[in-house]
């Protein structure tokens, strides 16, 4: 094999190219799964009251209603965001989780929590939940 080699360098060095592009060609060509389709349900619940500065937002509305949330099955991490006004929480959910029924879930317990505290305003708005 190596008085072959030194022989026909050229033919080597050919097979070496072709081995090269054939496999450049093939790697362009492969399939790629790196990111393949998940379905990862996110619920937002929107809670407005007019007027409120963010702190006493995230205080009065958000941190409860993050607390009260966890309860929930299926939450892998919830994420919220106070501003003037507003109380935004995405709460997100495992791989798999059905979408109708995080909405629902997240909608039950943001009823059940705003039913029975008499702290609540009457300005505040029920919470909206949409599955993002």
């Amino acid at each position: 094999m190596t008085r072959f080699s030194l022989s026909y360098p050229y033919l080597i060095i050919v097979l070496c190219l072709v081995v090269c592009v054939v496999g450049i060609s093939r790697l362009i060509r492969m399939p790629v799964d790196l990111f393949p389709d998940i379905n990862i349900p996110v619920v937002v619940v929107a809670t407005f009251y007019s007027g409120m500065p963010p702190e006493q937002i995230e205080n009065d509305i958000t941190g409860r209603f993050e607390r009260f949330f966890t309860l929930g099955s299926g939450i892998d991490h919830i994420e919220s965001r106070s501003l003037p006004g507003v109380s935004l929480i995405k709460v997100f959910f495992q791989p798999g989780t059905n979408a109708d029924t995080a909405v629902s879930n997240i909608a039950n317990l943001a009823a059940c929590r705003r039913e029975p505290s008499r702290r609540w305003c009457s300005s505040l708005t029920p919470p909206a939940c949409r599955c993002a």
